[in-house]
């Protein structure tokens, strides 16, 4: 399936993932509601949050969720009479928390919830999870009823996996009223930071901010080998960091991307997988990092500029891999360049960027001069705001302008109305994981079978993370990752910021890993390639990503700890092994690789993971041989072979 042939693919992915096509009333109810949502969260940005912020916060977001994603397909172009039922109820529950709440803070710790706590209680806890099977699927749902079935009957299980039991009543009250359940100190990291962010990322690309993304990343590239698979690369990593969902990164830049990698000679699988890795890694990229650096920065009490500080150098090696896989794919094919007469010259891509890039200028210049995130982000949403109004090289009318603000208001809210109804969900299973400590005995488990061994204990934390994360977004997959496995960092003596960092990457990178990886299933479709056969080549392209978090936590240089001199080394180390790997993998250095010379460059890889002196210069010494034989010696080495990651054509199975 081509897009170029197919425009509609970007509708069928929303009309896939549960999103109604309103028109008329319902169109300007929904339209309304998430504008005035974006409003309150603006206001309160700049005044300061509420008291109730939390709950006012839901109140907006759940019957959005209700209003916007149907419940059958067949309610995808009308609201039905009884979808008005979950709507009034999610006002409800939401707002009889709001005029309860100085009685729930003055009580706090001894409430005796009364019969109206405990049946708005269970509505909440209903209610949340069908907005989530809405908005996302049913796999998380069902996560998080296992989780509240542990905790009610969890005192029945043998052994170490039981508890001591809670009455039922308490359960709902924590749940619902406690600080930390739904409305609880997770749902403040939503109302109050991840939400102006989204609406900062939302602003750029409605106002032309994806347009710009692409046009730079094809003038600065296109003129390389594989310029439009490093295009792809550039676009996604720059769009990925702002919107906050790696499946919407990859319906958004795919549909441009994929078509021009394949018109260059890429092949369907590798086109799609080199998109969706590259809008995985968006996730990991500072300054923005989706939304999960928020919740990592309450998690574990670090400021948030610290978190995106330590996060640079992995997240630009991650790139580096990627790069270098679709720099060696283009050499081994001998794909050309993109004709000049095909890509914008620097100076056209570089037209009205100013509207895109100052407003980032002013983003990292706040967070750096250490104002909050939710200052810095509201100076930055202003800042794009004026700028693309005012600004002469901006498209249409002032009026034009004017008018296309409320749809980035509606985007941004929408988006923010889905990641509040997950976290609230999160905050669901983070509460059964304190309340009966399964974290720790997970995390126990995982130091029992290790013996103390790091690198088994890594091992074990990566391949639960990956599970874990599977199918979810980025915000759930992390924080359901780090309720059970963040503590058996801990027990290992490593620092809280590299064993959150570990969590995050492999969180992630499940997106990208089979057998769920919807990133590479939304790319396989746009690209018309299998979905596992992309995966598995994602996943290849991918795979420095695999190693990084690895290497961070042997050597942490790479996270912005030591001194210049042991930061630049580090870095240098990091950069040889990640080309190394990459060549490995593809299967092409200097020119085609045998068998044997990809399996040294991958030793040579795993050489450069810790940092040490003498694995560094072995690691060194193999791949500098190796680059002299292939740079300096006449024949073709015996038994190369190409080794195409794929056939260069592809129909779809």
């Amino acid at each position: 399936m081509d897009t170029t042939k197919n425009p509609n693919v970007v509708e069928k992915y929303q009309e896939d993932s549960g999103k109604r096509q309103l028109s008329g009333f319902w169109f300007v109810v929904v339209r309304t509601a998430a504008v005035a949502m974006a409003i309150f969260h603006l206001y309160t940005a700049v005044t300061g949050p509420v008291n109730t912020q939390n709950a006012v916060h839901l109140l907006f977001a759940m019957p959005l969720i209700f209003l916007a994603y149907h419940c059958r397909v067949r309610d995808a172009q009308k609201i039905p009479w009884f979808d008005l039922v979950p709507i009034v109820m999610s006002v409800v529950i939401s707002g009889y928390y709001v005029y309860h709440f100085d009685r729930i803070i003055y009580q706090l710790g001894y409430l005796t919830p009364t019969a109206l706590d405990l049946i708005l209680g269970v509505s909440a806890i209903l209610l949340l999870l069908e907005a989530c099977r809405r908005a996302i699927g049913l796999a998380f749902p069902i996560l998080v009823l296992i989780a509240l079935a542990y905790a009610a009957f969890g005192q029945h299980l043998p052994g170490v996996w039981g508890h001591g039991g809670f009455r039922w009543d308490d359960l709902v009250a924590t749940f619902y009223l406690g600080p930390t359940g739904i409305f609880g100190s997770l749902m403040r990291t939503s109302s109050t930071v991840i939400v102006i962010f989204i609406m900062f990322g939302a602003l750029l690309v409605t106002t032309g901010g994806g347009d710009t993304f692409m046009r730079l990343s094809t003038a600065a590239t296109g003129g390389m080998a594989g310029g439009p698979a490093k295009a792809a690369t550039l676009c996604s990593a720059m769009f990925g960091s702002i919107s906050g969902s790696t499946a919407a990164n990859v319906a958004t830049t795919g549909v441009f991307t994929i078509p021009l990698m394949k018109k260059s000679g890429y092949s369907p699988r590798f086109a799609a997988a080199t998109e969706a890795s590259a809008s995985t890694g968006g996730q990991i990229l500072p300054p923005i990092m989706g939304a999960a650096a928020f919740v990592m920065a309450d998690v574990i009490s670090t400021s948030y500029l610290d978190i995106i500080s330590a996060a640079l150098i992995p997240a630009l090696l991650f790139y580096l891999a990627i790069w270098m896989s679709v720099h060696f794919e283009a050499k081994r094919l001998g794909l050309d360049p993109i004709p000049k007469d095909q890509r914008p010259s620097l100076r056209e891509g570089f037209f009205n960027v100013e509207t895109l890039l100052l407003p980032l200028i002013v983003l990292i210049t706040m967070l750096i001069l250490r104002y909050t995130p939710t200052t810095a982000a509201v100076a930055a949403y202003f800042t794009a705001m004026v700028l693309y109004l005012v600004s002469p090289r901006s498209q249409g009318t002032l009026w034009e302008r004017v008018k296309s603000l409320p749809a980035a208001l509606e985007a941004g809210a929408m988006t923010a109305a889905m990641i509040a109804v997950i976290i609230g969900s999160v905050a669901l299973i983070a509460a059964v994981i304190s309340l009966t400590g399964l974290g720790l005995k997970v995390s126990s488990l995982i130091v029992m079978v290790s013996g103390g061994d790091v690198l088994i204990t890594l091992l074990l934390a990566m391949v639960v993370a990956i599970i874990l994360g599977m199918g979810l977004p980025t915000v759930a997959a992390y924080m359901l990752a780090a309720s059970v496995v963040a503590a058996a960092f801990i027990e290992a003596g490593l620092p809280s910021l590299s064993a959150h960092l570990f969590i995050l990457y492999f969180a992630i990178l499940s997106g990208v890993t089979p057998p769920v990886a919807l990133a590479a299933y939304i790319g396989g479709a746009i690209a018309g390639s299998h979905w596992f056969r992309t995966a598995l080549t994602a996943t290849k392209i991918s795979l420095g990503g695999f190693l990084i978090p690895f290497m961070f936590i042997y050597h942490p240089p790479l996270l912005g700890q030591g001194t210049k001199l042991e930061i630049g080394m580090a870095v240098a180390s990091g950069v040889l092994g990640i080309i190394a790997l990459a060549a490995s993998t593809i299967g092409y250095f200097a020119r085609p690789c045998s068998w044997l010379e990809r399996g040294l460059l991958l030793f040579a890889a795993l050489m450069l993971i810790n940092g040490q002196a003498i694995t560094d210069v072995a690691g060194i010494a193999v791949i500098a041989g190796i680059f002299a034989w292939q740079r300096f010696a006449t024949p073709t080495p015996k038994g190369a072979t190409p080794l195409a990651s794929e056939p260069p054509k592809e129909t779809r199975s």
